[in-house]
């Protein structure tokens, strides 16, 4: 009974682990292992029980609040990064080479801005809507097209599309590193990637059926 007390100083209000837990919205074992870890603060009453500050939780919400707003601005700046870095390390590529020599960089790069936008959209709204996906499916038929007037196999194209939804996967993991995210904003992402990368492929191979000789 005696450490779910809250004591009330003049330095502000202390919260049991319990209560602090609660509030954090992590579990107990989370919250005792930051503050053996010294990641969070706290300190010990004479009996030896855990106190938290309700000053540190708000300042911890605040900062979580504002890293999950900037979580997705984040996640595109990195994989654009990252996928400038692995294009320039992975010319030789069946697909790549294809699309140099048919001079349809330009065209593809567009696409690849376009869709990088849609994605950085859907990932920051709060309830995404058909539109998303009815835009995805547009790209994916534009993909299609063009893969098509560079004589590529079905397989090439959706080989270049797994190739990029690697670069976004890969940036979304490394994400948490460096800002102060719970897993579920990376796990949101990871997710609705694939709803568009899936919707994107789904796109080209319709295409691709649609226009078989």
């Amino acid at each position: 009974m005696t450490d779910e007390l809250e004591i009330n100083t003049d330095q502000g209000e202390w919260l049991s682990l319990g209560k602090a837990a609660t509030l954090l919205g992590v579990h107990s074992m989370t919250l005792r292992r930051w503050s053996d870890s010294g990641s969070f603060p706290s300190f010990r009453t004479p009996g030896g029980h855990r106190r938290f500050a309700r000053k540190d939780i708000d300042n911890y919400l605040s900062r979580q609040q504002a890293d999950v707003n900037d979580f997705p601005e984040n996640w595109a700046e990195s994989a654009l990064v990252q996928t400038r870095n692995q294009v320039a390390h992975h010319q030789g590529h069946r697909w790549m080479k294809t699309v140099i020599e048919h001079d349809l960089r330009n065209e593809y790069k567009q696409l690849g801005h376009q869709l990088m936008g849609l994605l950085l959209q859907y990932v920051a709204a709060e309830e995404p809507n058909d539109t998303f996906l009815k835009e995805a499916q547009r790209i994916g038929r534009k993909y299609g097209a063009y893969g098509r007037r560079a004589g590529l196999t079905l397989t090439s194209i959706l080989e270049a599309t797994l190739f990029f939804r690697d670069i976004l996967v890969e940036s979304s993991l490394k994400i948490p590193s460096t800002t102060y995210v719970e897993s579920d904003a990376s796990l949101l992402i990871l997710r609705r990637i694939n709803q568009i990368v899936n919707t994107v492929q789904l796109a080209v191979s319709d295409y691709y059926e649609k226009t078989a000789r």
